[in-house]
């Protein structure tokens, strides 16, 4: 049996919305998760914008705690990739990428030796020097994934931007992740695309009104 990455058990949380000076509104996000991720499995959840899957995958990252339920990490490396995630927008492209592989659970020794591999893989060129808050999503986008898959994660969190970038920037993108999951890298990937699911990961769960449960992929469904 493969080796259990990560498990979920009745996970909750929820939001506070401060309304004015004296009131709050509380927004349930995640009612009750709860699942197993194994070493090369390709899991997909599906759900519409706003439903709360990149809260679900900050949580799998431990970015998040719970406000009921636990959350175990087996020891397993987690590298999320997502377009709002863990960058700096007063820092240029190599200190994000630096900061980053750190944050990560890179030494500074190891996350340096990386910085040549990440700056050819994502393309940026001389815009590596410049601060973040000049990039677009597309170029955030690239230095995630450079990042990322520099980190050789055991446990790959995909955040709804496999399709980011020129159409050779996109094949690059999918052999690199392909590659890492062949290699024993598990993935989760959230998208609201049965297109996109269908074709990236072997098993689909869907995720509405904080629940998730098992689903069952038609082409034409959304």
């Amino acid at each position: 049996m493969s080796r259990l990455l990560l498990e979920m058990h009745d996970v909750h949380l929820t939001y506070r919305l401060r309304k004015s000076l004296l009131r709050s509104v509380y927004h349930p996000v995640i009612n009750g998760v709860s699942l197993n991720v194994h070493q090369g499995q390709r899991l997909g959840i599906m759900g519409h914008n706003g439903a709360g899957k990149s809260t679900l995958l900050r949580l799998m990252a431990g970015i998040y705690a719970p406000d009921r339920g636990s959350v175990i990490n087996h020891g397993a490396r987690v590298s999320l990739l997502s377009l709002q995630a863990g960058f700096d927008p007063r820092l240029n492209g190599w200190d994000n990428a630096l900061l980053s592989g750190v944050l990560m659970g890179m030494s500074t020794k190891e996350a340096r030796q990386r910085l040549k591999g990440i700056h050819e893989f994502c393309e940026l060129g001389d815009q590596m020097n410049d601060v973040l808050g000049t990039y677009s999503s597309g170029m955030r986008a690239r230095l995630g994934f450079a990042v990322a898959l520099a980190m050789e994660a055991d446990l790959l969190l995909i955040d709804e931007v496999l399709s980011v970038g020129d159409q050779d920037f996109q094949e690059k993108s999918e052999k690199a992740v392909m590659h890492a999951v062949n290699q024993g890298c598990a993935m989760v990937l959230v998208s609201h695309s049965p297109i996109k699911l269908k074709k990236w990961t072997d098993s689909v769960m869907t995720f509405e009104e904080g629940i998730i449960s098992p689903a069952t992929l038609e082409m034409g469904c959304i």
